[in-house]
């Protein structure tokens, strides 16, 4: 160990600072870059919209369950129940997840919803001009071409508004006199010793039936 004020001896600290580590000086002119790659991405996919679209799910575990977020892609149940397949919904923006299982009915009529205003709204260019197919999704024609735009949402269809269930209260002297710790350590511990509480009960009134049989 060193001792008071002396040289560290053979110290092995040169790390060429200058040459590894990278310095991010100028964040604003990398912003604008990104902007501008997004801009050029954007211009070269024509009337394409910017992104795929995809379902609405909550976020896992209890803390964030109430949260709604874009999901990987839609189930294969959803595509069904919408009239799609898997391949073909690749084919018009739509993300797939073949992976992801319903549990909730009202999230896949949400999901399903979803894809049918998808279906109503997509505006789809025939191969070949004038010859437009019908499929799963029928090709748009001439007029519906004239009017085609596209869109810049992030999920193509945003996330819904959420409104939060609970309110703000006013803080009362009621409220701030509360012992809420000791009340659920009570509702604590008569959680966790009812059985044996309700056992003691019924010993003991098992036991003074026989007592109250001898005094008569």
């Amino acid at each position: 160990m060193v001792k008071h004020n002396n040289v560290i001896q053979s110290a092995h600290l040169r790390k060429h600072w200058m040459g590894r580590v990278k310095c991010f000086f100028n964040a604003p002119a990398h912003k604008k870059l990104r902007l501008q790659r997004r801009a050029a991405k954007a211009a070269a996919r024509g009337t394409a919209p910017i992104s795929k679209l995809r379902p609405l799910v909550h976020g896992q575990t209890k803390k964030y369950a109430h949260k709604i977020k874009f999901g990987r892609g839609f189930s294969l149940a959803e595509l069904r129940a919408a009239g799609l397949t898997a391949s073909f919904a690749q084919t018009v923006g739509i993300a797939v997840d073949h992976r992801r299982r319903n549990t909730d009915s009202d999230a896949m009529a949400a999901n399903v919803k979803r894809l049918s205003e998808y279906k109503s709204k997509l505006i789809l260019f025939p191969r070949r001009e004038n010859k437009p197919k019908k499929g799963l999704i029928n090709d748009s024609t001439a007029d519906q071409l004239k009017t085609a735009s596209q869109n810049t949402t992030r999920g193509v269809l945003g996330l819904p508004r959420v409104t939060p269930r609970c309110k703000r209260e006013t803080l009362t002297a009621e409220l701030k006199n509360a012992k809420v710790y000791n009340k659920l350590r009570i509702e604590r511990d008569t959680k966790r010793n009812k059985g044996r509480r309700d056992k003691r009960a019924k010993e003991a009134a098992e036991q003074a039936v026989p007592a109250q049989k001898a005094e008569e």
